[in-house]
């Protein structure tokens, strides 16, 4: 007699977590992709904040007084993630020793 695949059956077990695990990792894709234009990087302002550990307002003043570059892509706005990197590097300071 022909097995019938049900609820309970393994096999619909099996497909069905194998159906969660890949929308998890659909999920996890869509969380950490960074768009692409002309081969850059590019950050969202949620990126940028937890990177910098910064405030949504210190953002908005940082893009207003011309310090961090950005671009705005389909209403969006996107920080390139090299320009933020020779931000940090052109005004870093080596911690003084207090000697």
């Amino acid at each position: 007699m022909d097995k019938f695949i049900n609820y309970e059956s393994d096999e619909f077990k099996e497909l069905s977590r194998q159906i969660e695990q890949a929308l998890c990792d659909v999920q996890d894709v869509r969380e950490k992709h960074r768009p692409t234009l002309a081969d850059d990087c590019y950050l969202s302002g949620e990126q940028v904040m937890e990177y910098l550990h910064i405030s949504p307002r210190t953002l908005q003043s940082l893009r207003d007084k011309r310090i961090i570059c950005y671009t705005t892509v389909g209403g969006k706005i996107l920080y390139p993630e090299k320009e933020l990197e020779d931000v940090l590097h052109r005004n870093y300071r080596s911690p003084e020793l207090p000697f």
